[in-house]
């Protein structure tokens, strides 16, 4: 999908499209004040330190650098989706509490990967479980076969049965999202 020129400039912001509320909420339902939430086109590090690459959330608003910020991600490719819906996961984490900015900044050094084996999210690190979700909206929506570039979920096996890996996911996911 040819994603064009943003027509937010660089430096600006702007609340969440109808269509990226529509799309969070197949995973987050109603658990996000979606009007609270933020989207900046630009860096939230000074001095150029945010790589043009990455995403941050640190304080419930979501920070796109340039190579990866859209104007709308309801309507974006699928990776850009996958990333929206994983920093969606801190902005869940930070209206329940969760200290993401200080969890952030040692976040370069944070494992993304994970293996589905301890009983419940809350056993997971901040970035695994937007991890995780990010990734059970992406087997749910689309599977994994054809998007496993995608994923960080360690065990996944392309022969394993998807009702048994949605199982999985359900089992860690119980009670999520409040």
């Amino acid at each position: 999908m040819w994603e064009g020129v943003p027509m937010l400039k660089r430096g600006g912001l702007r609340l969440l499209t109808s269509g990226e509320i529509r799309l969070a909420t197949e995973l987050y339902r109603h658990s996000i004040q979606y009007n609270r939430v933020w989207v900046h086109h630009g860096s939230y590090l000074p001095f150029g330190m945010q790589e043009n690459n990455t995403a941050m959330t640190p304080n419930g608003e979501i920070w796109f650098e340039t190579n990866v910020y859209r104007d709308d991600y309801s309507i974006a490719s699928v990776d850009y989706q996958h990333l929206f819906m994983h920093e969606m996961m801190h902005v869940w984490q930070y209206q329940r509490g969760m200290n993401v900015r200080m969890r952030g900044l040692v976040s370069w050094a944070a494992n993304y990967t994970y293996r589905l084996d301890k009983k419940s999210l809350s056993g997971y690190s901040m970035e695994q479980q937007a991890s995780i979700v990010s990734d059970y909206w992406l087997l749910m929506k689309l599977g994994f076969v054809k998007n496993k570039r995608m994923i960080n979920y360690k065990d996944y096996d392309s022969s394993q049965p998807v009702k048994g890996l949605v199982a999985k996911y359900q089992g860690v996911l119980r009670g999520f999202p409040q």
